[in-house]
């Protein structure tokens, strides 16, 4: 009698039997109309992957391609058909050693070339068994093991797969809650690796301290050409380190540092890393805070980088004077093809801004991306022009009319959805009383605003409304509709506002489909805060 081949598991050290000519034979059962259905048992479904032989192999799946089922040598003098089978033999054997049930559709796509595993549940336990077939397989390339909860603990076993799988190259690691642990195993693993060229590690928790561990990994791994760390919380300090570590890098093609928390030196230290590395090509920075300082060295990047062809700022909080840094950058550089600039406080001037920058210099942008922002009849003319004499796609936000917009010495007027933040933290950074503020704006000394004492007082302030916005503020505001605002109307709106601003910091810590509102009020409010800055500015030099 011939013996059974054995193979050992690599991480208990355990036997596993596999029978070289055995069939896998998956039951076809119809229940009844009158029998009620009941979940298989244990028993079944070690039945049901009783077997493996090479003509269930072929038609398992009859979707694989010719190219996935021929066979192709391997080290050992094997075909990849027969490997697959060996590795189907070991998940079953594993899964039932560790008293799990397999799943039938990892079982038939260990012969793809893409394994997406994402959203199964897999948990630590689970994805032991996935990383023990993983380990001899020839034939997957991309695994996708995302938002599974696999924690570094799971994540130990994946990478100790790698140090014997040189096959796959593109892995998604994303939402597994990694943590601090996680970082730490990454860079001992993968710094050294030269098989990964993909990694997706976006929304794992990092936080400033884990940037340490990741930034060896950046300066040591040389295979790596796309690298996510996206939804992330590095702040300053993190983009300080990942800065360092950037300039090192010679491998990084495309990296995605978007929905963190770079801003201030963090910000700068990513431009300028821009400067000395010249391997990147497209990167992603978008819903953090470069502000004016970010768009300042930025602007200075694009002066002299030759090799970024995508660049991603949406979401920056940056004002029309913090973009204004960034325009002669623009202009100048002749490879950036993609600029995307939307979701921020710019106004119509800032669209006409780039837009005539581009018109008029040798810019090599194909496409521009000025989502929410508004524009007027003027960017629209330009448009035409600019389209006539080069080939350029460009997204804007609302067309407003002539009569919406304020022209001569204050900066355009704000249409908003949401005037009351723009009256409120007035208010609050001038360190006025409600009653102040009504004093203010009231001209005629009766106690009470109109819609026209708002817009007289607000122009006054430089903060001048839309015709649209003006119209919300009258409505949110003035409670019975009797064309006022008095004091009681507008402390009754104040104690809402608040409220409103409590309660969506809160949600937006917590979860992440609130962040985006939050971000756009935050981005009003920077706006406000930018604008009574400069006003205080030009009135000091008069």
């Amino acid at each position: 009698m011939t013996a059974m081949p054995v193979m050992v598991d690599p991480y208990n050290n355990s036997r596993i039997n596999c029978p070289r000519n055995r069939r896998i034979r998956f039951k076809s059962y119809t229940r009844t109309k009158s029998e009620p259905a009941k979940p298989p048992q244990k028993d079944e479904f070690d039945d049901e992957f009783l077997d493996l032989g090479d003509s269930d192999y072929s038609s398992s799946d009859s979707t694989s391609s010719d190219d996935e089922n021929q066979s192709l040598s391997f080290p050992g003098n094997h075909s990849v058909k027969h490997s697959t089978i060996l590795c189907q033999q070991v998940y079953v054997k594993s899964c039932r050693y560790f008293d799990k049930v397999p799943s039938t559709y990892f079982f038939r796509r260990l012969k793809r070339t893409h394994i997406d595993l994402s959203h199964h549940g897999l948990g630590i336990d689970g994805v032991k068994s996935v990383a023990i077939a993983l380990v001899s397989n020839t034939t997957v390339q991309r695994l996708n093991i995302s938002n599974n909860d696999i924690a570094s603990e799971g994540l130990a076993h994946i990478l100790q797969t790698l140090q014997e799988n040189i096959v796959i190259t593109d892995l998604n690691l994303s939402n597994n809650n990694l943590s601090t642990g996680g970082a730490v195993l990454l860079d001992g693993a993968l710094s050294n690796n030269r098989i990964i060229t993909k990694l997706d590690i976006s929304a794992n928790g990092f936080t400033e301290a884990d940037a340490v561990p990741l930034s060896n990994l950046v300066k040591k791994n040389q295979s790596i050409r796309t690298l996510s760390l996206s939804k992330n919380s590095f702040r300053e300090e993190g983009g300080i380190i990942l800065g360092k570590a950037l300039e090192c890098n010679e491998t990084i093609t495309y990296l995605d540092l978007s929905w963190n928390h770079l801003r201030q030196r963090g910000a700068v230290s990513l431009c300028y890393c821009l400067q000395i590395n010249n391997t990147i090509e497209s990167i992603n920075l978008a819903w953090n805070g470069f502000g004016m300082e970010g768009c300042y060295e930025m602007g200075k990047t694009l002066l002299n980088n030759r090799t970024i062809t995508e660049l991603d700022l949406t979401s920056n909080r940056i004002s029309l004077d913090a973009f204004r840094q960034l325009l002669p950058g623009v202009g100048k550089n002749k490879t950036l093809k993609i600029l995307r600039i939307g979701f921020n406080p710019l106004t119509t001037d800032g669209a006409i801004d780039v837009l005539r920058s581009i018109f008029i210099s040798e810019s090599a942008i194909e496409e521009l991306d000025l989502s929410d922002i508004l524009v007027d009849d003027s960017f629209m003319k330009l448009l035409t022009e600019v389209k006539e004499n080069r080939k350029i796609r460009v997204k804007h936000g609302v067309v407003l009319r002539h009569d919406e917009i304020t022209k001569g010495e204050h900066t355009s007027v704000l249409d908003t959805d949401d005037p009351m933040t723009i009256l409120f933290e007035y208010m609050k950074q001038k360190n006025l009383r409600l009653i102040d503020l009504l004093h203010n704006l009231d001209r005629d000394h009766s106690d009470t605003l109109t819609r026209d004492e708002f817009q007289r007082g607000m122009t006054s302030i430089d903060l001048p409304l839309s015709s649209r916005a003006l119209d919300i503020l009258m409505k949110k505001l003035d409670i019975n509709q009797d064309g006022q605002v008095d004091f009681e109307e507008l402390t009754i709106k104040h104690k809402e506002y608040q409220r409103r601003i409590t309660k969506l910091r809160m949600k937006s810590k917590t979860d992440r489909k609130f962040f985006k509102g939050f971000d756009k009020l935050e981005q009003l409010r920077e706006a406000v805060r930018l604008r009574i800055a400069l006003n205080v500015t030009r009135e000091s030099q008069k």
